[in-house]
């Protein structure tokens, strides 16, 4: 299955997890589409986790998936470089025309580095045709309204579950890695109405045909 009918899409990550947390269920079941994910920084300022060690915890999870291909920026913060460093970085080293769409982090967002990169993809999509669509993290806001869902069903949620727990064991302790949290994460009372259990949500920004 692919994830919308699309060959190969960029996730970008402001952080260790971010990507992981939000599509892994979509990267499992969606085993036709390459997620192509790529990690700005490794955890950023006031995190006693942050360090390159974050990493290894992406590759632990990357390397389990067929599918997934991943790339660490060797970067601390995203805000310590400008977004028009970032943006030129990113066309310099990957080409933005040679997929299908950006996964990036949405706008609504309490987390000012989750903004930043999705004020990055928006430039870099500027003159081409790929599309944008957005995914959901534990920081973002309700006026962030999701138009697209991927189900998940109990054995996969149970095994997404597994992977970000045992993948990313320096977050374990934190309150939105708990295994209710995460469960709480992926439901959604309108999908809940026509009898769609936990589900990843995504809003799509721009897609083209």
């Amino acid at each position: 299955m692919k994830f919308l009918n699309l060959n190969k899409v960029l996730c970008l990550s402001a952080h260790p997890d971010d990507t992981e947390y939000g599509v892994l269920g979509s990267m499992i079941s969606c085993g036709d589409t390459l997620f192509d994910v790529v990690v700005l920084s490794n955890g950023g300022d006031f995190d006693v986790t942050t360090g390159n060690s974050r990493f290894g915890e992406c590759q632990w999870i990357w390397d389990r998936l067929q599918n997934v291909h991943g790339t660490c920026l060797e970067f601390t913060c995203v805000k310590d470089s400008p977004e028009d460093f970032w943006v030129n970085h990113l066309e310099n080293n990957f080409d933005i025309k040679g997929y299908d769409a950006i996964l990036s982090l949405p706008r609504h967002d309490s987390h000012f580095e989750h903004r930043m990169v999705n004020h990055i993809s928006k430039a870099l999509l500027r003159g081409i045709s790929t599309g944008l669509i957005t995914y959901r993290t534990p920081s973002t806001l309700e006026e962030w309204i999701p138009n697209y869902y991927v189900e998940i069903d109990d054995l996969l949620l149970d095994a997404k579950i597994k992977d970000l727990r045992d993948g990313f064991s320096s977050q374990k302790d934190k309150l939105y890695f708990q295994e209710q949290s995460i469960k709480s994460f992926h439901t959604n009372y309108q999908c809940s109405k026509v009898g769609v259990g936990y589900v990843e949500q995504f809003r799509i920004e721009r897609l083209y045909g």
